[in-house]
């Protein structure tokens, strides 16, 4: 690395935790260019309970597989 704090793949455990539970999501979500990840992992930092989570992830599901 450069030096510099690149966070922007820091996925939220939250998120981490979901799509463990999701394998189709997680393959889904594997298969996202770094934009989309980037999105993905942006959306679920301004969850604010567990339902919202999930509609993310199943979203992953839904949309991408």
């Amino acid at each position: 690395m450069d030096g510099m704090n690149d966070n922007k793949y820091d996925m939220p455990m939250g998120l981490s935790f979901q799509l463990g539970l999701n394998q189709k999501a997680l393959e889904a979500y594997a298969r996202l260019n770094d934009e989309e990840k980037r999105q993905v992992v942006q959306a679920a930092r301004n969850v604010t309970t567990k339902s919202e989570m999930r509609q993310i992830v199943a979203g992953l599901e839904q949309n991408f597989c």
